[in-house]
């Protein structure tokens, strides 16, 4: 049952949240430029490190790009030495795709102060807000049409 209350606040976590995306879109563009790259790639970028490592295909889904739009990307991202391409040993007609850890320690020095700030933020969160947070997130990103990593 919806109340004007409960509405309200649905309406203000909203507003909340797109806040939090747009600050989040526009720190990750200027570290992208910082980088030389674009925010397409960045985000490509971002994905390959927090999986560990993707097939081409596996990034084009994840992503919503083409074939050759992660192909473009792969080789942008690979000419600044930031991924290496390397055969895949459970396929052997495909790749997989890896970051270059010293390449990234440079872009994760750039969130360290915003990384801090969010631990001393959830510091103050009890384990159950966390679980709570940690949830809500999970669902929002299985919500987004299938693009998840």
């Amino acid at each position: 049952m919806s109340t004007p209350k409960r509405a309200a606040r649905h309406a203000a976590l909203i507003v909340e949240i797109r806040k939090f995306i747009a600050g989040a879109i526009f720190f990750n563009s200027q570290v992208a430029e910082r980088f030389h790259l674009n925010l397409t790639d960045s985000q490509c970028l971002n994905i390959l490190d927090l999986t560990g490592s993707a097939t081409p295909t596996q990034l084009a889904a994840r992503t919503g790009l083409t074939s050759g739009g992660v192909t473009v990307v792969l080789d942008r991202l690979e000419k600044a030495g930031f991924i290496r391409r390397e055969p895949n040993p459970s396929d052997r007609r495909s790749l997989l795709i890896r970051t270059v850890p010293e390449s990234m320690a440079r872009i994760h020095a750039m969130y360290a102060e915003i990384n801090q700030g969010m631990a001393e933020l959830m510091a103050d969160s009890s384990a159950k807000d966390l679980e709570v947070i940690i949830g809500f997130f999970e669902k929002a990103n299985r919500a987004r049409a299938g693009r998840n990593f």
